[in-house]
């Protein structure tokens, strides 16, 4: 049924509709210019005799014969093996023909009404003329109970002649005949009226080629516009007028969210900043309370505070930068990252590995925000990791790393949304969110790609995969 249910969508394809309406166009025209116009002509039908028909067929087959003998011997060939000769013969034994072109004679039997009608003496007769270009000719139709017969007498600078006789029975004339005027006329008007809707439909499918064309280029431009880098807009120049206003609106769209993204970016960013002077202050006073309990808690309410706001600055001035110059070691800079936190690790029972298939992995890039995001998976990892396992960083040769732990995994859900900001996959795990909206970021700048998973085994895997 996936076929049937393809075909019902076509309907809304404009070239299927276009091919619709032209099918009953042209169905339309066939009707009232050719089909209703044919069956109103008046038809004439002349049956004849079928002896008489046989007649005339066989005066057909003996005149061309001789036309054929007169213009080019060679090509006449033997008149006693033409298939209606031979019909005819069968059909009435006693038939004979004669067939004559100058001095040269065919046929299967003498001649019997050249001189009985005196078409000898008249060859005589023309041969004294002053003038041998003048033409004599003349004929005999016969009928009897013996059957018909027949003979043509045409002399100009050279005789020709032809007779039969005998001719009783009829056969079965089947012989293709060249069309009559109804034939003609439909063949004329149809033709040109279909010739005519098909060319219409060329040309209009051509500039409609042309259009889908121009609409799958703006199509594809649309698909390319990164969601964080609204700068770029949909080509004007070249695309129908038709679908001007539709690019044009999709353009003023563009230009609204990147303004609101801006507006957002902003309030985020200044918000942030704000923040980070009363919560210095804040935390200043607070080292200056007397130690307990209470203000170790406080201190760390703070701390976390900090850090959410430092999270969000470096957030938003990844996204506010559009390219990164430079070129970094990514092995250096994942080999720096495991050393910071070696003591990290140590603390949580965990043992840090990197494998790398070559010393120097050398990638374009900024060297501070890769070794942020090999840091911020590296921390994750590390903070998922169970006492006496192992995360492991591996790097291969194409500028792609992989962070693997073998904590719980992150379940069910979609490993797109653990890059969004503020996605927590374990609701009572402390932090915001934010790390991995942070790797995310900086690999999109990089134009790299980034993907997670969960591992058969236990423990989940995320990749980072850079330009080399």
């Amino acid at each position: 049924m996936g076929w049937l249910r393809r075909i019902w969508d076509w309907r809304k394809s404009m070239f299927a509709q276009m091919l619709v309406l032209t099918s009953i166009f042209l169905g339309w025209g066939l009707y009232a210019f050719v089909i209703r116009p044919l069956a109103d002509m008046p038809v004439q039908v002349d049956v004849a005799p079928p002896l008489q028909a046989t007649e005339s067929e066989v005066r057909s087959v003996l005149a061309q014969f001789m036309i054929t003998v007169r213009d080019d011997p060679s090509d006449a060939g033997d008149i006693t093996k033409d298939s209606l000769i031979r019909e005819v013969e069968a059909r009435n034994p006693d038939f004979r023909f004669y067939v004559r072109v100058g001095n040269r004679a065919f046929g299967n039997g003498p001649p019997a009404f050249f001189r009985h009608f005196g078409f000898a003496a008249l060859e005589r007769v023309h041969r004294t003329l002053a003038d041998p270009s003048i033409c004599t000719q003349g004929e005999k139709i016969m009928q009897g109970k013996d059957g018909d017969g027949y003979a043509s007498f045409r002399m100009c600078d050279e005789l020709t002649y032809f007779e039969y006789r005998d001719l009783r029975h009829p056969v079965i004339i089947d012989r293709s005949r060249p069309m009559g005027a109804r034939g003609k006329w439909l063949w004329a008007f149809s033709g040109n009226f279909l010739l005519a809707a098909g060319g219409v439909f060329l040309i209009f499918a051509t500039i409609f080629s042309l259009h889908m064309w121009s609409i799958r280029r703006v199509a594809q431009l649309a698909r390319s516009i990164d969601p964080q880098r609204l700068d770029a807009l949909l080509p004007e120049k070249g695309v129908a007028s038709e679908i001007l206003p539709l690019v044009r609106a999709v353009n003023h769209l563009i230009g609204q969210v990147d303004a609101a993204q801006r507006r957002a970016t902003f309030f985020l960013s200044a918000a942030a900043h704000e923040m980070r002077t009363p919560l210095t202050v804040l935390r200043t006073r607070l080292e200056l309370m007397d130690d307990g309990a209470q203000k170790d808690k406080l201190v760390g309410d703070v701390r976390r505070l900090t850090r959410l706001v430092n999270q969000l600055l470096t957030l938003m001035s990844i996204g506010n930068r559009r390219e990164v110059t430079g070129f970094t070691d990514l092995a250096a800079s994942a080999a720096k990252v495991i050393r910071g936190r070696a003591l990290l690790a140590e603390q949580a029972g965990v043992m840090l590995m990197l494998d790398s298939v070559r010393d120097e992995v050398e990638i374009p890039g900024d060297a501070t925000l890769i070794e942020s995001a090999i840091a911020n998976l590296v921390d994750n990892a590390i903070s998922f990791a169970p006492q006496g396992t192992t995360v492991r960083v591996a790097i291969d040769a194409d500028g792609r790393i992989t962070v693997r732990d073998h904590g719980p995994g992150f379940g069910d859900i979609d490993p797109v949304a653990l890059f969004e900001p503020f996605a927590r996959p374990v609701s009572a795990r402390r932090g915001y969110g934010l790390g991995l909206a942070i790797v995310a970021a900086i690999v999109r700048l990089h134009g790299g790609e980034m993907s997670a998973r969960n591992v058969e085994d236990g423990g989940a895997e995320f990749t980072l995969t850079f330009a080399s």
